[in-house]
């Protein structure tokens, strides 16, 4: 790993530490969409780009809201979905849904 590439992610790492923040990557298309739906139902509210038709062609990003929490949901066509937000509530979506909530990305 280059001189650069190593001080990235622990940059990246840093900065996850110190906001609190956790993320979930690699979430295949129907469970993200399962997700976010689940979300808005529960009352959080939804800004941003989202488009669930066309996702295999797209690149997006959409936040959820709810009170003082945010919770960053992004779309990309060659990792799949991703969540990042504080570690209660991303820990708290591994759990319920059975994925991982890293502390920083892999």
């Amino acid at each position: 790993m280059s001189l650069f590439a190593s001080l990235k992610r622990k940059l990246t790492e840093f900065k996850y530490q110190y906001y609190g923040l956790n993320i979930i990557q690699e979430v295949p298309s129907e469970r993200f969409h399962l997700i976010i739906a689940l979300y808005v139902e529960r009352g959080w509210e939804m800004s941003g780009d989202y488009r669930e038709a066309g996702i295999k062609s797209s690149d997006w990003i959409c936040k959820l809201r709810k009170g003082t929490s945010t919770l960053l949901c992004e779309w990309d066509t060659r990792n799949h979905g991703t969540f990042i937000g504080p570690e209660r509530i991303v820990y708290g979506l591994g759990k319920e849904f059975g994925f991982t909530a890293n502390t920083a990305p892999q």
